[in-house]
């Protein structure tokens, strides 16, 4: 199947809702959908069918779709002078035993006539609901696929098959083979491709890069798909095999978004979608002390707005609009762990794996026990626009693309922490009794705010069989945090506890009582007092060209790409702490309560203050408490600038049915590291400069062979380079407390940079099969991948208790090399017809299997049989009922994750990873008036709760989180 689609500034989402949009909107809609009947002139000379309706879609500014076998061996006569759509499109398909099909919303299907010459739109042709109007853009997606020289996948926009109010690309593309989704709360926020580092794929907008400034601004290169809509773009593909003129710093895939277009629809189109949140699980709020929390109820809106424009339709503007405000409260609770010998003494852990100890008991003792309560509200408001410009007769396209999106978060997370001692009473594989050694209760509150910006402008010209493309932009990304934490302690007398489970099989030992109220007459002590500002922003201005001759799917004989792209990456890391004196008396903010979280068991204690009011000023800063503040402040903040100026040359040569690609890619990068710089511990304010540069050749080979009963075969090799992350170059050390996704529930992390880092580089093999069958509606891939990696980078981890606070210390390594390959199966098909009811059905399967060499804390050589964030498994579904009678339907997904690896420990039994997971999701919709439909949805209808695990083979659960599920109900307002 072929389509040809020929293909500023964001909006605030307020001013999207005001009323004034509605009061013309008949009109508008009814004046620019006039350009289906607007004369238009036509120059398309004599030659194949299918390039004939190429250049229709191209002088006549539509979408048309078409499959190569329908227009196979078929010739068009010329057609000269100025025609309606209509009148153009009847004219060119005379006596082909072609007829075309309008799609509502624009767009033409083109197929063979059916007996007569007369097509009537049945239901056997196609389901009749509010859906529909997106069918051709998922035949689009197909048809690239198709077509593509390069082993890809992709998912088009449709509102209604991306369920969730979020509607992120991270949780579109969950559904696509060899995606891994990397949670957080109930939603993917990363996602890793083919058991890879979400930092080592490449992510762009229309082939641009996107900055990304990380989890809490550290400098990953990871994009934060979950803040990224998808109202801004008709489709998202991801790229997993690499040719010369893709961009080079990718070993998982490069995901590319691709910017809706106001020539995909006729004239006028809008989605207009506003809805209504419950969330179910309440957590703490009204219990905490703490009010301005919702315990259930959000809303949100999400709009999509598209007009062509002009005397002859030449204009076309996009306007999408975002905003979400949504309650995530989220309850966790962890488990530290403790090895005793077969006499019940405690192990020494400090140079021996405690689980390869021959006197180790094998049973898993609690050392701490922990909850964490967070009341959340999320508020994301954004939007994005595109201006157009597509003169007739030329052969010039231009346009103008910006956005901003802006994530905010107001958090307030409760922890109490039980400490317990190491000797333990009545033991058995799955029970016990330990007396508690401490309580130690937190409370840590997070404001902070993370915006995405860009702006981009790109240039088209095509003649003949040149092809000529010029992109320029600048997208930036902001992160600021305003947390304040407190924390006291009380050491009870006498406090027994007694624990029961096994940490297997998804669950974690808990303490299920305590043996007297010896807490409540405790004494409390501060332990921690703090404020912390943290601000970053990353900014990365691109410029590419791309020129092509002759490299069209219907083309043969030679052709060539050529090409280059500069861009330049610049962050700054701020942060600034005040530490103050602890161990003053703080019984007075004890406050006991009957809340007792999901899955916990003891009654809660909150510290009884609101950080955001507290008056700081009234404690104490000693010699000791200063020098640390100004220490921790300056310790963690860096600078980092990088250049990369790549060329490529790539060479095709196409037979009737097969294709050869051949090209090489230059990637010349230069980058300086500015890091705090230490003497006698005092930092001081000046930086060290650290450079550093590398030149990679990636060459690369393609054969793609397309057999004329619908299959296509592709095999490649490619060269490729991973990057380190620029905190993992510059930073010298970052503290960080309290975040819900702390690793293995730990309360705080300590990440260390390295500056001797060196970057991957990868063999990439790869090879695939397509059919495609049922008139091309339906389609059966297996694909098969080998990735050999020098250099891979890991993190070294290590769990630690420092004075009852359990501590995660992290460094990135070089590993000696790494391996992993795997099989990706997919079979979809859309419109199937059964009992008069439509279906469409997805599903796909991935297997993987890597491994991964490095040295370990003691010097040692190791292997393990697992890349970092690399399942065994992924299987992901999905099936839509069209409900004719009801012009609506019902529609399921489900997605399951085996567990998989997050990092390395110092000893295997310390190794970190995500516990395997399930979660289905589901809605339903119907119409209700005319172009106005209702949309019901639940998020998580499984109720998943994820985990943490540990463990030499992650065998141990060790964290368990929920936020319960998401009801959504939607008004829906489509016209075309």
């Amino acid at each position: 199947m072929r389509i040809k689609n020929t293909k500023a500034t964001s909006l605030s989402c307020v001013a999207l809702l005001s009323g004034t949009l509605f009061t013309p909107f008949n009109a508008w809609a009814a004046q620019a959908n006039a350009g289906a009947t607007t004369a238009t002139p036509v120059h398309i000379p004599a030659q194949s069918m299918a390039s004939a309706l190429d250049a229709l879609g191209q002088q006549m500014h539509m979408m048309v779709v078409y499959t190569p076998d329908a227009v196979k061996n078929l010739k068009a006569h010329a057609l000269n002078g100025v025609f309606t759509q209509h009148d153009a499109i009847s004219q060119l398909l005379a006596g082909s035993g072609l007829q075309p099909i309008e799609k509502p919303g624009g767009g033409l299907i083109i197929q063979k006539a059916t007996a007569g010459g007369v097509h009537k739109k049945t239901a056997r042709d196609e389901p009749k609901d509010a859906e529909t109007i997106f069918s051709v853009g998922h035949r689009y997606v197909k048809a690239e696929k198709r077509n593509s020289n390069i082993v890809m996948d992709s998912i088009a926009y449709d509102p209604y098959e991306n369920l969730g109010g979020n509607s992120s690309i991270a949780s579109s593309l969950v559904l696509l083979p060899g995606v891994t989704g990397i949670i957080n709360g109930d939603e993917p926020r990363y996602v890793s491709l083919r058991g890879i580092s979400p930092d080592l794929n490449h992510t762009t907008v229309d082939g641009l890069t996107m900055a990304s400034i990380g989890e809490t601004g550290s400098g990953t290169r990871r994009v934060n798909l979950q803040d990224t809509p998808v109202e801004m773009t008709s489709r998202t593909n991801i790229y997993k095999s690499f040719t010369a003129e893709q961009s080079g710093d990718a070993i998982g895939g490069i995901i590319d978004m691709i910017p809706m277009s106001a020539f995909d629809h006729k004239g006028f189109y809008a989605h207009l979608d506003g809805y209504g949140i419950y969330s179910t699980y309440k957590g703490s709020v009204g219990k905490n002390g703490i009010g301005g929390y919702s315990p259930h109820f959000g809303a949100g809106e999400k709009s999509n707005i598209s007009y062509r424009f002009g005397k002859e339709k030449q204009f076309g503007i996009v306007i999408s609009s975002r905003y979400q405000e949504r309650v995530t409260n989220q309850t966790g609770s962890s488990s530290g762990f403790q090895y005793l010998d077969k006499s019940g003494k405690a192990l020494d852990t400090s140079t021996v794996d405690p689980m390869t100890n021959k006197n180790w008991n094998g049973r898993m003792t609690p050392s701490s026990y922990s909850n964490s309560d967070y009341a959340n509200s999320v508020t994301t408001l954004g939007g994005s626009g595109k201006l157009e410009w597509r003169p007739v007769g030329t052969n010039i396209k231009a346009s103008i693309l910006g956005w901003t999106y802006r994530r905010s978060e107001n958090s307030m997370g409760d922890m109490n922490v039980y400490n317990l001692k190491n000797t333990v009473q009545n033991q058995t594989d799955n029970s016990g009794t330990v007396q508690v050694n401490s309580l130690y209760v937190r409370r840590i509150q997070n404001t902070y705010a993370r915006n995405s910006n860009g702006i981009m402008g790109r240039l088209d010209w095509n003649r003949d069989r040149h092809a000529l493309a010029i992109r320029a932009g600048y997208t930036w990304e902001g992160y600021s945090n305003y947390q304040p934490l407190e924390r006291m302690r009380a050491y009870p007398t006498k406090l027994y506890a007694d624990y029961s489970g096994t940490a297997r099989n998804g669950d974690i030992i808990r303490l299920n009582s305590l043996s007297n109220s010896a807490l409540q007459s405790a004494k409390w002590s501060a332990y921690q007092m703090q404020q912390q500002w943290r601000s970053a922003e990353e900014g990365i201005p691109t410029v590419r060209a791309d020129y092509t001759y002759n490299t069209d799917y219907r083309s043969r004989g030679f052709g060539l790409a050529a090409g280059f792209e500069w861009r330049e990456l610049s962050l700054a890391n701020n942060i600034s702490m005040q530490e103050y004196d602890t161990g003053f008396d703080m019984t007075q903010y004890a406050n006991f309560t009957n809340y007792v979280p999901s899955k916990w068991n003891l009654p809660y204690v909150f510290l009884d203050a609101d950080g955001r009011k507290f008056d700081w000023s009234s404690l104490k800063q000693g010699k000791s408490k200063l020098a640390s503040s100004i220490y921790d402040s300056k310790i963690s903040n860096f600078r980092y600038k990088e250049e990369v100026v790549d060329g490529y040359l790539s060479l095709h040569y196409a037979l009737k049915n097969t294709v050869f690609i051949a090209g090489v890619r230059t990637d010349d990068t230069s980058y300086s590291a500015y890091t705090p710089t230490v003497s006698n511990s005092i930092v001081s304010d000046n930086f060290s400069k650290k450079n550093g540069a590398y030149i990679n050749p990636l060459p690369s080979f393609d054969v793609v062979h397309r057999f004329p009963w619908k299959m296509n075969i592709h095999a490649a090799y490619s060269r490729s380079i991973g990057r380190p992350t620029p905190s993992n170059i510059a930073q010298a050390e970052n503290v960080t407390c309290g975040t819900a996704d702390e690793d293995g529930g730990a309360a705080c992390s300590i990440s260390r940079g390295n500056p001797n880092l060196k970057p991957r580089k990868a063999h990439n093999f790869d090879f695939s099969i397509d059919q495609y069958f049922d008139h091309s509606r339906g389609m059966v891939s297996l694909a098969f991948f080998d990735k050999i990696i020098q250099d891979d980078i890991y993190t070294l981890r290590n769990l630690s208790m420092q004075d009852g606070v359990l501590y995660n210390t992290s460094q990135p390594m070089n590993a000696t090399g790494s391996n992993i390959h795997g099989l990706e199966l997919s079979v979809l098909d859309r419109s199937v017809s059964l009992w008069g009811q439509f279906f469409d059905l997805s599903m796909n399967a991935t297997w993987m299997q890597g491994n991964m060499k490095y040295v370990n804390s003691s010097g040692q050589q190791t292997r393990i049989n697992h890349m970092i964030y690399q399942p065994d498994v992924l299987v992901n579904g999905a099936v839509t009922w069209h409900i004719p009678a009801i012009e609506g339907g019902l529609r399921a997904t489900a997605t399951y994750t085996d567990k998989y690896l997050t990092s390395i420990g110092s000893y295997a039994s310390n190794n970190q990873g995500q516990g395997a997971y399930f979660m289905m999701n589901m809605a339903f919709w119907h119409k209700v008036y005319k172009n106005v439909s209702f949309r019901y949805e639940v998020q998580n209808l499984t109720g998943t709760r994820f985990s943490n695990v540990i463990g030499n083979k992650l065998q141990y659960t060790n964290n368990t989180s929920y936020l319960g599920r998401g009801i959504y109900f939607h008004v829906v307002l489509n016209s075309f």
